[in-house]
């Protein structure tokens, strides 16, 4: 039996990840109970009963928090069936929350709204997708001691099984803490049923974790980030082979693929709450996302899908790392790290955002966390440059944590999914691509790949144009092949 086919069960994955963290260093798992497969819309109020018991003459309360998007199971309403099980021995209260735009997002206005809904309830159930759970999660966090059922409908994301939540700060995507769910419900009919390309974003969503986790160690190796644990890694190890058998699946809607897929998706989330940061799955890629939201969001587009921009994202960040690695093992010279000016970036990234927010809020919120990962990496300056001093010691190391960019790219395509940000519709033209991935690392205090080659002097105009050449190659390559 392989790791991957052992983890059938929320406690394998404790003892798996037990056996790697004999300290102790990883944050516990809060999460209660994980419920997926066939029929498990069921156990949604045995899920209520467990958390608390109905109430012996007087009801139980719970706030069912949703937004306006249909759900559907075969012909039956989701939202509706839901209602029905839990109005048999409880008080229950739909809360449809909306922003007054097509696609709900989790604004400050939009949370504090689901926090005064479900004050004084017993347990909060979120019905739906990502930003549903972001809200319920978030509103918990507000009400200590409020249990959360989380209802997933698609395997569209990897946020429902962890303790952190995304939300939008003056127009830019932030991940803040939250609470786990106590219990995560993904009916293996309902998702299967759900839009195909939001399964299939959802295998996107998961190619970061063949690239994401070499800017972390990258991170920890410069002394930035001292978060670094290779339990997560090992959890996210045992689930490449379960991800690679089920891409042509995601492709084509088999439903055994897709349930698969989900699986995958909460063993992900779970690795990302217990790692403590999101570091752990989140570097260049996610990064190139985030752009993209904050153009849609300022220009009043419709966002694209988080997984399939991350998928995309993915191809580009493995293509970075392929270009630093080849450069370092190729250079005549030694590699020179040079500090960034902090006077010149703070230009950078005001021009990088002038046209999209000529008002400056979005470059002020972006300059508070670039000029963070500044200071950071200014004072660990000597520790940067050992490292690039003594690459080859490290290479290996990085290299395990970095799928082949064409390798990825095959998977996105099996799935179905973009593999280039070109792909993924027409409001990510070349231009928008490029402006995405160029300035990706003056958005968030995180130090990626992308930023050591800043440091080098590798990220100026034909170093960009040389990646972006290099994922043409990758994806072309693929295409191209039989």
């Amino acid at each position: 039996m392989t790791v991957a086919e052992s983890l059938v069960d929320l406690e394998s994955v404790r003892t798996l990840l037990a056996h790697s963290d004999p300290d102790g260093r990883l944050v516990p798992c809060d999460l209660r109970s994980l419920v997926v497969g066939s029929g498990a819309l069921g156990a949604t109020a045995a899920a209520v009963e467990s958390l608390v018991p109905a109430k012996p003459g007087g009801a139980r309360r719970v706030v069912v928090l949703v937004d306006e998007t249909p759900i559907r199971r075969g012909s039956e309403d989701v939202k509706s069936a839901v209602l029905e099980m839990l109005a048999a021995d409880s008080e229950t209260q739909l809360v449809v929350l909306t922003d007054g735009h097509a696609e709900l997002h989790v604004t400050e206005q939009v949370v504090d709204g689901a926090i005064e809904a479900c004050r004084g309830a017993d347990v909060v159930v979120a019905v739906g997708g990502g930003t549903i759970s972001d809200i319920g999660k978030l509103a918990a966090a507000a009400l200590p001691g409020l249990p959360v059922v989380t209802v997933m409908t698609a395997a569209s994301v990897d946020g429902y099984t962890d303790n952190v939540s995304v939300t939008l700060k003056d127009g830019v995507k932030r991940t803040v803490p939250s609470v786990w769910p106590d219990v995560v419900i993904a009916d293996a009919e309902t998702v299967a049923g759900a839009p195909a390309r939001m399964n299939r974003a959802g295998y996107g969503e998961m190619t970061s974790m063949y690239v994401a986790p070499a800017d972390w160690r990258l991170a920890s190796l410069i002394g930035v980030d001292t978060s670094f644990h290779p339990g997560p890694i090992r959890l996210l190890d045992a689930l490449s082979a379960e991800l690679d058998a089920c891409a042509s699946g995601v492709g084509t809607g088999e439903p055994q693929a897709v349930q698969r897929l989900t699986w995958a998706l909460a063993l992900r989330g779970i690795a990302t709450g217990v790692a403590g940061s999101t570091a752990c799955l989140s570097g260049v890629e996610h990064l190139v996302s985030h752009m993209l939201d904050l153009r849609a969001a300022q220009l009043g587009l419709a966002t694209g899908l988080h997984g399939e921009q991350v998928g995309a994202g993915s191809v580009v960040a493995a293509c970075a790392w392929e270009m630093l690695r080849d450069r370092l093992a190729g250079a005549r010279m030694p590699a020179v790290v040079t500090p960034v000016d902090p006077d010149a970036a703070q230009v950078r990234v005001r021009e990088a955002f002038a046209r999209l927010d000529p008002s400056g809020h979005i470059a002020d919120e972006c300059w508070r966390d670039y000029s963070r990962k500044l200071d950071r990496t200014a004072a660990a300056h000597e520790q940067i440059s050992a490292v690039v001093a003594d690459w080859g010691r490290h290479d290996s190391e990085v290299a395990r944590l970095v799928r082949p960019a064409r390798v990825i790219a095959a998977g996105l395509q099996a799935a179905g999914t973009p593999a280039l940000l070109v792909d993924l519709g027409p409001d990510v033209d070349a231009g928008t691509a490029r402006w995405a991935v160029e300035n990706c690392a003056l958005m968030r205090d995180r130090f990626t790949v992308v930023d050591l080659l800043t440091l080098l002097g590798w990220w100026e105009t034909d170093d960009v144009d040389e990646l972006l050449a290099r994922v043409d190659a990758a994806v072309v390559s693929d295409r191209m092949s039989p």
